[in-house]
């Protein structure tokens, strides 16, 4: 024990010594805490341009029409400006159509060329009236974000409608109230709100995504360095085999840990400080049950020190640095496609493919953990799958401290991993 200590407070003391880890740890935690706290800055600056006046629909004479131009001819190119021309005279008052798009500074003309000019010189868009329900949307540079031409016809739908309801004699209100009538249903929900849960899930389930794939690519660096410096040879003569790959790789795991934890909590706190601002409504990625956070720390604990000890195995089978990627794919693709699947099967996670991968040690870290977050799960499957997962865990650090110790006494090519558990069992 006093071995392992003292390797762990060894490796431990790299990572937190290390200036890029720190530096990196920091800068990633401020940025996730102004990604959280800068959005209400500028969405109240936003609001207060807009009830400070800065828009505001005037009348559409043809006075404003005039003083919308220079003395050069040349429009005003305001982009809150929306022209209109009705020359046929389809509507008998304009102002019936631009007050119910206020907002805008409307300018009314008699002419289509006007409207056209206008456009061109700046204006948001224009409107020509061409008959009743018909209309051309005049606009310079179309964007695939411009609404104009779906709200004007909105509004000049309504109008007729109102107008045909009126010449037949029915009150256009009383009709729009009844049609304005919906069903209204309440809620119940007996076990997890899977729709409100999704998100969060599926944000910590990313983290443990990188965390494992960082951080145990991380250690079997660490390991392997250590063999092609010769390092590793004086640490297995001094130092218990078990204790060295143990307090390498449950450094490795609690640096990841460490990290990720300073900066989901500096969203977390920030949110608490801000979320006035954001008028409560990310509390749905914030606002994470403890029987969540529970899951996410067993499971994601115990799934991480699984891959852990894998990367720190397959560390120790190779001698070069550069032999790390090709050695640790096989691990890599597994847990990939334990990601694939449990991001596939969030949508359903009472499908039995989830139920199925929630037991298999390699995918339960990510398939329960889902499971437990969006839906019921009974206290006996939760401890069963956990139960097996912490015996893969052991066994594989068992397992991990076996070939430890003999792969980093060998040297040249990498080592095959049927070839070490070979000569294990030989032992």
């Amino acid at each position: 024990m006093k071995q392992f200590l003292n390797v762990l407070k060894f490796e431990l003391g790299n990572y937190f010594k290390s200036k890029s880890f720190m530096v990196t740890t920091i800068l990633l935690a401020l940025a996730v805490a102004a990604a959280v706290a800068l959005p209400p800055v500028f969405m109240k600056g936003s609001f207060s341009e807009v009830f400070g006046g800065s828009k505001g629909s005037t009348e559409a004479t043809g006075e404003d029409a005039a003083e919308g131009s220079s003395a050069d001819g040349n429009y005003d190119s305001d982009a809150d400006v929306l022209a209109i021309a009705d020359p046929d005279g389809f509507v008998s008052d304009i102002t019936e159509l631009t007050d119910r798009m206020p907002g805008y500074n409307w300018k009314v003309f008699d002419d289509t060329d006007e409207v056209e000019d206008i456009v061109s010189a700046g204006a948001k868009g224009g409107f020509i009236l061409t008959g009743r329900y018909t209309y051309t949307y005049v606009v310079n540079d179309l964007s695939i974000l411009d609404s104009l031409d779906s709200e004007f016809s909105e509004i000049y739908t309504d109008y007729w409608q109102e107008q045909e309801l009126k010449a037949e004699g029915i009150d256009a209100a009383a009709v729009e109230e009844i049609l304005g009538h919906s069903s209204i249903s309440d809620m119940k929900v007996l076990g997890k709100d899977g729709a409100n849960n999704y998100w969060y899930t599926y944000i910590l389930i990313f983290v443990l995504y990188f965390l494992v794939l960082f951080y145990g690519q991380m250690i079997a660096t660490s390991i392997t360095s250590e063999k092609s410096n010769r390092a590793i040879e004086v640490l297995v003569t001094t130092v218990d085999s078990t204790s060295l790959i143990f307090g390498k790789v449950i450094a490795g795991a609690l640096s990841g840990i460490f990290q990720a934890g300073v900066i989901l909590g500096s969203g977390l706190l920030t949110y608490h400080f801000t979320g006035a601002g954001w008028n409560y409504r990310l509390d749905f990625l914030f606002h994470i049950p403890a029987e969540v956070w529970g899951a996410f720390v067993v499971f994601g604990l115990l799934g991480y020190l699984m891959y852990a000890f894998l990367f720190g195995m397959l560390g120790a089978l190779v001698s070069k640095t550069e032999d790390i990627s090709k050695s640790a794919t096989p691990v890599t693709m597994i847990f990939v496609v334990s990601f694939i699947l449990t991001m596939t099967g969030m949508n359903d996670s009472s499908s039995l493919l989830m139920k199925v991968a929630s037991f298999i040690p390699f995918t339960s870290s990510n398939a329960m953990f889902a499971r437990i977050a969006l839906g019921s799960v009974s206290s006996v499957e939760v401890v069963i799958s956990a139960a097996i997962l912490a015996a893969t865990v052991v066994v594989l650090g068992w397992l991990a401290a076996k070939i430890f110790r003999f792969g980093t006494l060998m040297y040249g090519n990498p080592i095959k991993f049927t070839q070490a558990l070979k000569k294990i069992r030989e032992q």
